[in-house]
């Protein structure tokens, strides 16, 4: 039996890779481009699969529903990575209203890493509490972004007066939290924020890394990932899953000094060349250690 993937296993993962990350184009075009032949006729011509059925994990066929709900996602990524938070979060009640609520709290809480500009408390969560936080720290912050610079000073102060008691709802919203170490984390990234408002120019202060772009994508991706969990599908595409897959094992076979064996296919170990017996110094036995996966190494490798 062939060790290598068939083309439709390969077009499979390739399908749930666009899909899952919003490429209706490229999904729709891929789908109807790729087809796969299934059986013979009577005349002995190839059978192809009708466009738009392209078979996913979990699913049947890549229905006109799921397209539907890629834009819907798309839309709602589009209002993040604009800064238009308020329109996200109607978006989000409308469409996809168990994202944000507070009935469908999971069970058992993981821990969580404490922020750095545009990390998060919760980088992975899926809890509606962290996720409301989130957005409307976001929604602060471009607040701040949106005073001018030239702004006249009794709108200046008007609008920090404004920012000041959407800050104190916000440590309420902290308050609330049952955890105190999520407590603690957020409540110091809202002393973070909240330093925004001390300088004239906030692009040149020391917590100017709140104000960057990286901060919209990361909310955005930390949104979409909670609705493809609330909608049942993997928060992971399948691709990611085998990648995370493969370096898992080899890495795990090189630590375990598991000598390579003729015949097997290794990994590349450069850009330039696949691992071979020349490319490394032998041991004693005349033997060496399969190599780690290396996923750059592996997307620059030109055989």
């Amino acid at each position: 039996m062939s060790r290598d993937p068939s083309p439709e296993h390969i077009r499979t993962l390739v399908i749930d890779y666009l899909v899952h990350h919003g490429y209706k184009s490229t999904a729709r075009a891929f789908a109807q481009g790729s087809m796969a032949p299934t059986s013979l006729d009577a005349d002995g011509d190839e059978i192809m699969q009708p466009a738009g059925t392209a078979e996913l994990p979990g699913t049947s066929h890549i229905s006109e529903e799921t397209f539907a709900q890629i834009d819907l996602r798309q839309e709602i990524r589009t209002h993040i990575m604009q800064g238009r938070i308020a329109d996200a979060v109607e978006a989000l009640e409308k469409h996809y209203p168990a994202v944000l609520s507070s009935e469908t709290l999971p069970s058992a809480p993981r821990p969580h890493k404490s922020l750095t500009g545009t990390d998060f408390v919760a980088p992975t969560t899926i809890n509606p509490a962290h996720l409301t936080l989130n957005l409307r720290i976001l929604a602060f912050i471009e607040t701040i972004k949106a005073i001018p610079g030239s702004a006249a000073p009794d709108e200046e102060d008007s609008k920090t007066l404004d920012l000041l008691a959407k800050a104190k709802k916000l440590h309420v919203l902290v308050s609330m939290l049952p955890d105190s170490a999520e407590r603690a984390a957020y409540t110091q990234e809202l002393r973070n924020v909240a330093g925004l408002l001390a300088y004239p120019n906030p692009e040149s202060s020391p917590v100017a890394s709140y104000l960057s772009q990286d901060r919209r994508e990361a909310v955005a991706a930390q949104i979409d990932t909670a609705i493809l969990y609330r909608m049942g599908q993997p928060a992971v595409s399948q691709l990611e899953i085998s990648t995370r897959y493969t370096s898992v094992l080899w890495s795990f076979l090189h630590d375990l000094d598991v000598k390579q064996r003729p015949g097997v296919p290794l990994p590349p170990t450069s850009a330039e060349k696949p691992a071979s017996p020349t490319s490394r110094g032998k041991d004693k036995d005349g033997s060496e250690a399969v190599p780690r996966f290396e996923l750059q190494s592996f997307i620059n490798f030109k055989a």
